[in-house]
């Protein structure tokens, strides 16, 4: 019984360790990442989604509307009490991560916010052909 305990606990690890492989193809470094931007409006959503997308930045972005932020004011050096409330558009935006600073770059220099936001996060895990497919669409 603690054979067949062991070998089921070794097949787990190994495949374990290959799933996380075959997200990142190098240990450490993802290959592919998601980015997370906020937009006031759908005109601009669309055109920086466009952008992107034909400019071979990134695969696929996902619009969603209608999100609410909040965020407390920063004038200066200083943070002010004042707690902000507003409607923004979420761009859900999928890439290779050696294209994230050109991503960043493109989408930046076509952002009207004075301070936008850029988050990207490493995709740890992915079906393999949408990971294949990101491989074909994306330049770096």
């Amino acid at each position: 019984m603690s054979r067949m305990v062991i070998a089921v606990f070794a097949f787990f690890v190994a495949f374990q360790c290959c799933a996380q492989f075959m997200a990142t193809r190098s240990i450490g470094q993802a290959l592919y990442s998601v980015a997370y931007v906020t937009v006031p409006n759908s005109t601009i959503a669309q055109q920086i989604a466009r952008e992107v997308v034909k400019g071979k930045y990134a695969a696929c972005v996902n619009i969603v509307p209608s999100i609410i932020s909040m965020w407390v004011l920063f004038h200066g050096y200083e943070w002010e009490d004042k707690l902000e409330e507003d409607k923004e558009i979420l761009l859900i935006i999928k890439t290779k991560s050696a294209a994230l600073d050109a991503l960043k770059t493109k989408v930046l220099s076509m952002h009207p916010y004075k301070v936008p936001e850029f988050v990207a996060l490493p995709i740890e895990s992915g079906s393999e052909s949408y990971l294949q497919w990101i491989d074909k669409q994306v330049n770096p």
